[in-house]
């Protein structure tokens, strides 16, 4: 029996057994399936446009919604960080992130830097990479007038912000208290911008409902509802962005009070057990509801299905409560200002898709928390400053997440358009 061979010569004392070829680039590339698992590593959809940049074939595979639906799934966007602030004075707090989206996370302080220095500025709604606000110029403060709106899209580099058609005033006159409202799309898209009238006549409710389209606001659909609200105008306390085609109306005590778009009809919500005031609503996968509410220190995340009547039928279920007394004994260590008490306010104010995180207001001393749900991990991530004259606090912090857009913008690689500029996109 011939012994192994140990010497690195063929058996016919050559020299070494010659390697095996390796495979080329292009036959690995060249395989569509193995291409897309590739894709899949990327791991942050601008590292997909630019993949997209190299020919139409990388296009057409990084832009199939099938591949799209499990980029997603294996990479949901991320949070880049948030604005902070009141009308006339936001800011953009961008939060940590990997090296291959710092550049990317400088984008979003551009409307900080321009826009929103102009004069009496409005972030009005914020949702998947796009603003929606409100400017008044300072002349025109002063001699009333009213607001102009636009979109902006910080994200994508060179894009003009987009002047949006007049939004078009109630038309019930004898209202006694007049909440109005603009709303992005729930994809962030640029078509689908709602605009909403919420109004009071005695103990009715009158809701007016515009969509803009290309031909401009349409004809407004109407809802009304009658109601109980034993402290007058006070009943009616903010009117929250859509969660699937439905708005819904924080009220001083009781039930929510919803608003079916498609349909411009009312509906009522009841709370769960113990929820009074400081709550949020957030979209659940498929046609669910999250609600996220804060009493002193303790976070409780309910979910409602929204079964049956597609209205709540089904009821509240408690998912998860836990207490960040904790988090915030840490903080007050660490700064003397900050000293948690029995009593002191948690404003919940603003949460992410799937009950994700949640940002509070921690009014008593100017400075938002931010809680990633799942993880239970606290953190502060903003701190107000005081008035110029004093050292009190300007109070409620109107805070807007800022995610990351999906689906991608892809450009087309048209004839006349160099990959230089195409990279520009997100």
């Amino acid at each position: 029996k011939n012994p192994p061979n140990l010497s690195g010569q063929n058996m016919d004392g050559d020299g070494p057994p010659p390697a095996a070829p390796a495979p080329s680039v292009a036959s690995v590339l060249g395989d569509d399936d193995l291409f897309r698992e590739i894709l899949l590593f990327l791991g942050f959809p601008n590292l997909l446009v630019r993949a997209a940049l190299v020919s139409k074939r990388w296009l057409l595979h990084a832009s199939d919604p099938v591949f799209l639906r499990r980029f997603r799934e294996r990479n949901p966007p991320r949070l880049l960080g948030f604005y902070a602030g009141y009308p006339g004075r936001y800011q953009f707090v961008p939060l940590p992130q990997p090296r291959e989206l710092v550049a990317l996370s400088r984008r979003p302080a551009s409307p900080c830097d321009g826009a929103f220095a102009r004069g009496a500025e409005r972030l009005i709604h914020c949702r998947n990479g796009r603003l929606l606000t409100a400017f008044r110029s300072r002349w025109r403060q002063l001699r009333g007038g009213r607001f102009k709106h636009y979109l902006l899209a910080p994200l994508l580099a060179g894009e003009a912000p987009t002047v949006l058609p007049p939004a078009p005033p109630p038309t019930h006159e004898r209202a006694q208290a007049r909440f109005t409202q603009m709303f992005l799309p729930e994809d962030g898209a640029r078509d689908g911008i709602t605009l909403v009238h919420l109004l009071m006549v005695s103990r009715k409710v009158y809701a007016e409902i515009y969509a803009l389209g290309s031909g401009g606001w349409g004809v407004p659909g109407t809802a009304v509802i009658e109601v109980e609200h034993p402290h007058g105008t006070t009943f009616l306390e903010e009117l929250l962005p859509p969660v699937h085609g439905k708005v819904f109306m924080v009220r001083t005590s009781g039930y929510i009070l919803g608003l079916d778009l498609a349909t411009s009809t009312f509906f009522t919500l009841e709370l769960p057990v113990g929820v009074r005031r400081s709550y949020l609503l957030s979209c659940a996968d498929d046609s669910g509801l999250y609600l996220v509410s804060a009493a002193g220190f303790q976070l409780s995340v309910w979910l409602n299905g929204m079964t049956g009547d597609g209205h709540g039928a089904a009821g509240w279920l408690l998912v998860d409560t836990f207490s960040i007394r904790e988090g915030c004994t840490r903080f007050a260590d660490q700064n003397q200002t900050l000293m948690p008490q029995d009593g002191d306010f948690l404003r919940v104010a603003a949460v992410g898709d799937n009950a994700e995180f949640v940002f509070l207001d921690y009014a008593t001393y100017g400075v938002v928390l931010y809680v990633h749900l799942r993880s239970r991990v606290v953190e502060k991530v903003y701190e107000q400053a005081p008035y110029d004259h004093g050292n009190v606090h300007i109070g409620r912090i109107h805070i807007s997440p800022f995610m990351m857009m999906w689906p991608p913008v892809f450009p087309a690689l048209n004839r006349g358009h160099d990959k230089e500029q195409l990279s520009q996109h997100v």
